[in-house]
């Protein structure tokens, strides 16, 4: 898609994902990996456009980059070698018997993962990555994981459950205890029955199957699966059921619900503070079209739109809040705001700084409403 940019010049998403062939979704998931990555900017507009760095930056940047990751891995061995310390016994106690092992590339790394729960005997606890839980599904562990079942295992496993996990998610819950959580987005471990376990030291979690970079250690140290056990059970305990996760996702209740929240909180403190608040409204722009708003703010003379957008999940939100944003170059009269959620990185802020629209991150409605306060207090 990078080499697609830099021969085209500017391209929208939608011609973008023409060009090469890919769903149009899938080409902003990219782009926002690449300019995450710093290889394309984007330049506001309607649509937006984006455009691939010079070739040159790109180069020393990934070289950069590279480096950094020899240096990761210099380290991981340190900590193999800390971690190999740590299990010895303390001098008078009985020596357990153990061993360990390196485990380099993704694609290996998968096999030892599927090894471990095919041999799970008791128990099998799990923390996988999004992009994981996908590439393991592909590759058979719901049936790896209902075989372990008839014999008895229990299995706990924990990681991210949203629209691109969805199929993933749904096979994992017909034969084990999945939750969901954010916390742990690139993290992997795997414990087998209180003995064998297996954690990932260097994880460079790009999407796909092959990646060479990834580096995890393997023992069979009891000790060691003690000392890890506890974490993973407050981890668990503390995530979200996977079963409330994706139905709030299907029906899209959680993110109403959240936006209903934020405005109530609105309705009700702002106008305390002097503030007429219609909710919701809607504002002419300078081109004479109408726009619709959550909600308009006056004071003495003072408007201040503000746009509520939430979504259960990145993929499903992001076209509404560029939509959102976009409205402040229409509605010049009045100062917009747009709380919205979720979102990463900096390309929306960066698009809300160009049009002069205050982005304000809606993933708690009570600090959203607190830096909307902020914002009105600063005018």
């Amino acid at each position: 898609m990078y080499l697609n940019l830099l021969t085209n010049g500017k391209e929208s998403a939608g011609q973008i994902a023409k060009g090469v062939q890919i769903r149009r979704m899938e080409a902003y998931r990219i782009i926002k990996r690449l300019a995450e990555a710093g290889m394309v900017s984007a330049a506001p507009g309607n649509p937006v456009k984006y455009t691939a760095e010079p070739i040159e930056q790109v180069v020393a940047m990934m070289m950069d980059r590279q480096m950094k990751k020899l240096d990761e891995m210099e380290k991981g061995r340190a900590e193999v070698v800390s971690i190999g310390r740590n299990l010895a016994p303390s001098s008078g106690s009985e020596r357990e018997e153990y061993s360990f092992k390196m485990v380099q590339g993704r694609e290996q790394i998968y096999g030892q993962i599927l090894r471990m729960a095919a041999s799970a005997a008791d128990s099998l606890e799990m923390v996988v990555t999004r992009n994981d839980l996908l590439q393991l599904h592909l590759l058979g562990l719901a049936e790896t994981l209902k075989e372990a079942k008839k014999r008895g295992v229990k299995t706990r496993l924990l990681s991210v459950s949203d629209q691109q996990s969805l199929e993933a998610s749904e096979s994992i819950m017909r034969v084990a205890d999945l939750k969901h959580s954010d916390d742990f987005i690139k993290s992997r471990m795997v414990i087998v029955d209180k003995v064998q376990v297996l954690v990932s030291l260097v994880l460079d979690d790009v999407m796909g199957r092959k990646n060479e970079r990834d580096v995890a250690i393997w023992t069979n140290s009891a000790d060691y699966a003690g000392t890890m056990l506890p974490m993973f059970g407050k981890a668990f305990e503390g995530s979200l059921d996977a079963r409330s996760r994706l139905r709030d996702l299907k029906t899209g209740k959680k993110a109403e619900e959240k936006a209903k929240a934020m405005l109530d909180i609105v309705r009700a403190s702002l106008p305390l503070e002097g503030w007429t608040v219609e909710a919701p409204s809607r504002l002419k722009g300078v081109s004479g079209a109408d726009h619709d708003v959550s909600a308009l703010l006056s004071l003495d003379g003072r408007g201040v739109a503000v746009d509520i957008v939430m979504g259960n999940d990145e993929e499903s939100v992001r076209d509404e809040m560029i939509a959102a944003i976009m409205k402040g170059i229409e509605l010049k009269s009045n100062k917009l705001v747009v709380i919205g959620s979720p979102f990463n990185g900096d390309e929306l802020q960066r698009l809300a700084n160009f049009v002069g629209v205050t982005l304000i991150d809606g993933t708690d409605p009570v600090t959203a409403v607190t830096g909307l306060r902020r914002v009105l207090s600063a005018r």
